[in-house]
């Protein structure tokens, strides 16, 4: 019984950490449009910074995440959020732009510790009929936070400025490193008993889907510019659009938490990734504002379905011992889409339009579609073998 409590506590250290890592993560696509009325930078230049932003975020990913394996996972998410809280506060002293822009460099690094750590962490304290369950709430908080934090940022912005606005989301990080610090480490890994027998299956092409999905589905980090130039909302409340999307995406978490498995996970993963890149494409055929809060909302869901069933899949198929350092190189071979995404998408906007590069991006997740498809077909023939 103490070590089941002791579980519990640690996952719900690790959701909290999930909720306000989220929140720092996405503040570049937050401020972006804010940026861009006070300093004047079109899409190829807040693409770049995106860009930047995320190749960071990757390869720092990769590095803890092998990290992960052998020290203390608590004490690096700690730094992170140190070190993120640090430099988030710090914006309220920046005049210039690259300032600016060099501190959101920096803060990628903090936040980079903590998803290849946190995501083992749940997986170590979950015992085999948790998996789907747990992962689901874990990505409902991370949701959650991102939602609520992108709904105070447009109210606080709208009240104070964005730099009062950093300063007050950047407070919380602190007692989280705290929090992480004095929680216990668990005594055994859940993970290595109860998957001894579980077999590897396709592990690059499952990583190369990824990533194709992830090159689509990057284009959502254009919703407020989408909401500014085609919906008509003001830039200071352009962040709501984010908000929509992530309440759709923590919907379709905790209905996960409900359905997810291994025997239903990667049906999950096949079905949101082909429902997704439709919807990606339908964004451009409306102009009215119902019609588009409910397109984002229904996709918010589907991707809500997806991410905890790819983390469940994907604890099945990797090797046991060298979870985090796994987890590092899924982020990473996402993050090489989404490294690109940004700037690719800018650049699009710029030469055609804002809807040509949302059009766009629904090739790369039609082709995650595919190649999901023949990872099932070739995991089903080695089934029968």
């Amino acid at each position: 019984m103490p070590e089941k409590k002791e579980m519990k506590t640690r996952l719900i250290i690790n959701g909290l950490g999930h909720a306000f890592n989220d929140s720092y993560m996405f503040i570049v696509p937050l401020l972006l449009p804010l940026l861009r009325e006070e300093f004047h930078i079109n899409y190829v230049q807040s693409g770049l910074v995106l860009t930047a932003h995320i190749a960071i975020r990757s390869i720092f990913s990769l590095i803890f995440g092998y990290f992960g394996d052998t020290h203390d996972k608590r004490a690096i998410i700690a730094g992170g959020f140190i070190s993120s809280s640090i430099l988030l506060g710090g914006l309220i002293w920046a005049q210039s732009i690259h300032i600016i822009i060099a501190f959101l460099f920096l803060i990628a690094i903090g936040v980079s510790t903590f998803h290849p750590l946190a995501t083992t962490i749940v997986r170590e304290n979950s015992t085999k009929n948790q998996i789907g369950r747990n992962f689901g709430l874990f990505e409902a908080v991370g949701a959650a936070g991102a939602f609520i934090s992108s709904l105070l940022f447009g109210f606080f912005v709208y009240l104070w400025g964005w730099k009062i606005t950093c300063l007050l989301i950047s407070l919380p990080g602190y007692f989280l490193a705290y929090a992480y610090l004095k929680s216990k480490r668990g005594k055994k890994n859940h993970k290595a008993e109860a998957e001894k027998k579980i077999k590897q299956s396709h592990i690059p092409l499952f990583f190369i889907s990824k990533a194709f999905q992830k090159l689509g589905t990057s284009i959502i980090a254009f919703l407020p510019f989408y909401a500014i130039d085609y919906i008509g909302l003001r830039p200071e409340i352009s962040s709501w659009s984010i908000s929509i999307f992530f309440s759709g995406f923590f919907l379709g978490n905790l209905i996960s938490s409900r359905i997810s498995d291994k025997s239903q996970s990667f049906d999950l993963i096949v079905s949101t990734t082909i429902v997704s890149a439709f919807l990606i494409l339908s964004i451009t055929f409306v102009v009215r504002p119902i019609i588009f809060i409910l397109l984002i909302g229904i996709l918010g869901i589907s991707q809500g379905l997806y991410y905890p069933s790819q983390n469940t899949w994907q604890t099945f198929i990797c090797p046991v011992h060298s979870q985090s350092g796994f987890f590092g190189i899924g982020i990473f071979a996402e993050g090489i889409s989404a490294t690109i995404a940004p700037t690719l998408y800018g650049w699009i906007a710029d030469q055609i339009s804002l809807i040509g590069a949302y059009r766009l991006a629904a090739i790369p997740a039609f082709i995650s579609f595919i190649l999901f498809l023949i990872l099932r077909f070739l995991d089903n023939e080695k089934d029968k073998l």
